[in-house]
């Protein structure tokens, strides 16, 4: 049974905002979070600059606004097994810290502030009927992305690598999804595409898991695609991309920067 704060959850008082909400917030700001661990890191031990010994474990938290955003648990709380943060629980999160970081948010969970799991609240029962029923498939519009907006697959040329972008391209190239082994044992499946956009440069993206199940038609006939959260890397002495989980994959966009492409697609 997942460890709480203090097991009797009638006496944690929560003021829940959703993500949508938070991305609009001034920073800093403390706010009440419920919603599905989607995504979830080890947890690590180091020292602060002023010699404290610290632990901390990243988690990503979506909720039914199809919003994630990471937060930082610490001490206790994040050397919890990693069997509590498997298979997507619930968490209902009192009194997270939100801050600008790299052009994002980004959580940190406080120590006065409480975490539960698989509460019965209505804010919890909203957020499980919608994992159930259909945010196990969405993809997730991540706050804790860099906010830079889409850049040209030019201009990430220059960019100090590793980095990660929104991109925005058309789907010249896409190959049939492959499963494999991870050397840790685990089942994945990726898809590469190879997206190219108005500046005259392609790049290679490697989608995942259900994202790379999609149906290969939805990759075909030059569509538009948004990819925000790409991570790019120096591969084979060039620039490779992958999308991360906590990213999003958008098809047919509206946006001016989705327009501009598909206007140089058509007449290029």
């Amino acid at each position: 049974e997942p460890a709480t704060d203090d097991g009797n959850i009638a006496a944690v008082k929560f003021n829940f905002v959703d993500l949508r909400v938070v991305q609009s917030k001034t920073m800093p700001c403390s706010v009440d979070l419920c919603g599905i661990i989607v995504a979830f890191k080890p947890f690590v031990e180091f020292t602060s600059k002023d010699g404290k010994a610290l632990v901390k474990r990243e988690i990503t938290v979506a909720d039914d606004t199809t919003t994630s955003m990471d937060i930082a648990i610490w001490g206790d709380r994040a050397k919890m097994e990693d069997k509590d943060f498997e298979g997507s629980p619930l968490v209902c999160l009192k009194g997270v810290t939100v801050k600008e970081f790299k052009g994002g948010r980004t959580g940190s969970l406080e120590q006065a502030g409480s975490i539960v799991f698989d509460s019965t609240l209505p804010d919890a029962e909203r957020v499980r009927q919608w994992w159930k029923a259909s945010g196990g498939q969405a993809s997730f519009t991540s706050l804790s992305l860099s906010a830079e907006g889409v850049t040209d697959l030019m201009t990430l040329q220059a960019k100090p690598l590793p980095c990660t972008a929104e991109v925005c391209g058309v789907v010249v190239s896409s190959k049939a999804p492959f499963s494999f082994t991870s050397q840790a044992g685990k089942a994945l499946v990726k898809r590469e595409i190879v997206i190219a956009d108005h500046s005259g440069l392609s790049m290679q993206v490697t989608l995942w898991g259900e994202r790379a199940q999609q149906d290969d038609a939805l990759f075909d006939g030059g569509v538009v695609v948004l990819l925000r959260g790409v991570l790019v890397k120096e591969w084979n002495g060039g620039r490779s991309g992958s999308l991360l989980e906590a990213g999003s994959l958008i098809f047919s966009p509206t946006t001016p920067e989705a327009e501009k492409v598909k206007l140089w697609w058509l007449t290029g």
